[in-house]
Order: C-alpha cells, then sequence, then structure tokens
C-alpha cells in the first residue's frame, strides 16, 4: 500500500517544484525587466539616443522587447518579455510580463 501512494506522491511532487521553479523564475524575470527599463528610461532622460539606451538595456534580458514612448517630453519605456515553464509539463503556457517605467526629462 505505502508503495502505490509514493508512486502517486512523487509525481505531485515534482509538479510542484516545478511551479515553484517557475515562480521563481517569473519574479526575477519580472525585477530584470523592471531594472532594463529603468535604466533605460534613465538614459533617455539624460540624452543618449534611442538606439543606444534600448540596447544597453536589452543586453541585460534576454529575449526582452522594448518600446519607447514619450509623454509630455518624458520618456516612458516599457519592457517585456515571454516566460515559459521549465520541463514538457506545461509547454504550451507562456506568460508574457510588461515593466513600464517613466522618467521626468533632465
Amino acid at each position: 500500500m505505502v508503495i502505490a501512494e509514493a508512486a502517486m506522491a512523487i509525481p505531485a511532487l515534482l509538479l510542484v517544484a516545478l511551479a515553484l521553479a517557475w515562480g521563481v523564475s517569473l519574479g526575477t524575470t519580472s525585477l530584470a525587466l523592471a531594472d532594463a527599463a529603468r535604466q533605460a528610461a534613465r538614459d533617455l532622460a539624460r540624452g543618449v539616443d534611442d538606439a543606444s539606451a534600448l540596447a544597453a538595456a536589452q543586453q541585460s534580458v534576454a529575449g526582452s522587447r522594448l518600446e519607447v514612448t514619450w509623454e509630455d517630453g518624458s520618456p516612458a519605456v516599457t519592457a517585456s518579455a515571454s516566460v515559459s515553464p521549465p520541463g514538457p509539463v506545461l509547454s504550451g503556457l507562456v506568460i508574457t510580463l510588461h515593466q513600464r517605467v517613466a522618467v521626468p526629462r533632465e
């Protein structure tokens, strides 16, 4: 009886471990996106050209997309990235994270 229960519990524990690892991945990616967007917005507010500011920020998060909009002369940078779960179990599920930072022009 114990063997059958263990056979049921081990896959469930592996799924929980994968879900926790994905949660950590989502959190770290979100923080990295916020840092990249903040850095790009600061650079743009200081007068750095768009291409240089976005290229420098995009290197910190692989596969991210950065967009710049200007609102009343101040830059607003939106960073986004798609995060897939680890392992093949939930391979069809993808979450897209977005971070937006606006900085007044210096």
